[in-house]
């Protein structure tokens, strides 16, 4: 299964996740999901037709950039790969992509995969399940030819809401930032206390308010 982004008119971004027949017109109707702040809600509807045809300006009302998916196990190495030049060190690259398969974090977890519309993988991540409202997300990369181009942030920010979706608004996201905090922040993440700071220089951060609920604290200890 994959779902579509868009870009709105008024330059903001969408993820498109399903659409559905209007019960009494029967007419279809696509549903979105807004991946910036939006004081009304999130989720929205409009017909098919009215999401897909132009504004007054002539412009694409809804212009398709990119998709996402879960990762098929035939393209899980090369996009393990991804992150090989950063964190690969000493390793060989075959070395670096096995490496993957000692870690429990990454056998339990789902892998998203970020790709062009014709189909060219560009950036990944995992999503763990830690508890009813919390989850973590780890292995961030993006493919080197593809990066400084917001790929990664617009991955993590779809892949934020389709949780939310299945799970509720007030799902909590946790991470540990290897690059520049601002890249998460953009994203509603902030930098928890010195007293949660387990793997310097690795920075741990948190979606949400400022608050941290005590039973999170040994996924934090843990999931790296």
């Amino acid at each position: 299964m994959s779902w579509t982004l868009y870009r709105h008119a008024k330059e903001v971004q969408h993820l498109g996740f399903t659409t559905a027949l209007h019960s009494e017109e029967r007419s279809p109707h696509t549903a979105y999901r807004c991946l910036y702040p939006n004081e009304l809600t999130k989720t929205w509807i409009r017909p098919e037709s009215m999401f897909e045809d132009l504004n007054d300006q002539g412009k694409q009302r809804f212009e398709p950039i990119a998709r996402i998916r879960v990762v098929e196990p035939e393209n899980k190495a090369r996009v393990l790969a991804f992150g090989f030049d950063a964190c690969g060190e000493q390793q060989s690259l075959s070395e670096f992509i096995a490496s993957y398969g000692e870690s429990l974090n990454h056998l339990t977890g789902t892998c998203y995969l970020l790709e062009t519309l014709d189909g060219t993988p560009v950036s990944n991540l995992d999503v763990l399940r830690f508890a009813r409202d919390a989850m973590g997300i780890a292995s961030v990369a993006t493919c080197p030819e593809y990066r400084s181009r917001g790929y990664a942030q617009l991955l993590l920010k779809a892949v934020m809401e389709l949780q939310r979706l299945e799970s509720g608004d007030d799902l909590r996201f946790l991470l540990y930032s290897e690059v520049n905090p601002r890249l998460y922040e953009e994203c509603g993440f902030f930098v928890l206390g010195e007293e949660h700071q387990y793997f310097r220089p690795s920075l741990a951060m948190m979606s949400g308010s400022s608050d941290i609920n005590p039973t999170l604290t040994p996924f934090l200890k843990s999931y790296l």
